[in-house]
């Protein structure tokens, strides 16, 4: 794709930050007259932007990443960074709303495919662990690194969890205590981060089975939970 005709970005809001080279010629814009509107222009380097922080807080650690570094890896000046973000955690911030609305927007789509609610919870963990999986760097950071981030990242990460309390609700389901519905979400979630702290994201989807019976545990009982134990449900 080239990074001088049509909308350079399109299409990239359904990759995760982090999954593309920020370097990639075909996003680089030509000095001078390129023929990109300035919307178009601010939307490739903020995208260049996000990556590049993706990738670089991924290998050192947001501890140790400085703007410098994002914007080297972005190919643009600080004034640009500062032209899109006030600081890091800004451009943190920002890294991770986009990557929880591709993963749940995902999630949602298989979710609302499968046959059945059970299925559903099934199909939408299978996709959110095969995705961290095949996106190690945004995994990392979003569900490691955010633990060093500032408080508006970690305010976004709590208001995130609780959008996943809708895959638990629906007319077809009995009504579930709000504080049941966190605790499952809490224990996937805590479950995945600690594979992220201990182990390799590859390894992500062989929690499926488990992290599938202990969400449908609670809600339908050990005997209707028990067969997504086993791979014939992969």
């Amino acid at each position: 794709m080239s990074g001088q005709a049509g909308t350079p970005e399109a299409g990239c809001a359904e990759v995760l930050p982090g999954s593309r080279s920020a370097l990639d010629p075909g996003r680089a814009i030509k000095p001078g007259r390129h023929g990109l509107s300035p919307e178009t222009v601010a939307g490739i380097q903020r995208g260049r932007l996000i990556d590049a922080f993706v990738q670089v807080v991924s290998d050192r650690g947001f501890a140790h990443t400085t703007i410098s570094s994002v914007t080297d890896g972005a190919g643009v000046t600080k004034k640009t960074f500062y032209a899109h973000f006030t600081d890091l955690d800004d451009c943190f911030l920002a890294a991770y709303r986009r990557g929880m609305d591709i993963l749940l927007g995902r999630m949602t789509q298989s979710f609302e495919s499968a046959p059945g609610w059970p299925d559903g919870i099934h199909a939408a963990l299978r996709t959110l662990l095969v995705a961290l999986a095949r996106e190690p760097r945004f995994a990392r950071v979003s569900l490691v690194e955010a633990n060093a981030a500032g408080p508006q990242v970690r305010q976004a990460r709590i208001d995130n969890l609780a959008r996943f309390r809708g895959f638990f609700t629906g007319p077809s389901l009995p009504p579930v205590p709000v504080a049941v519905v966190d605790a499952i979400v809490g224990g996937i979630y805590s479950a995945i981060h600690v594979q992220m702290e201990t182990g390799e994201a590859a390894e992500l989807p062989s929690l499926l089975p488990s992290l599938t019976y202990f969400a449908l545990l609670p809600l339908i009982g050990r005997e209707a939970a028990s067969p997504y134990l086993t791979d014939e449900t992969g």
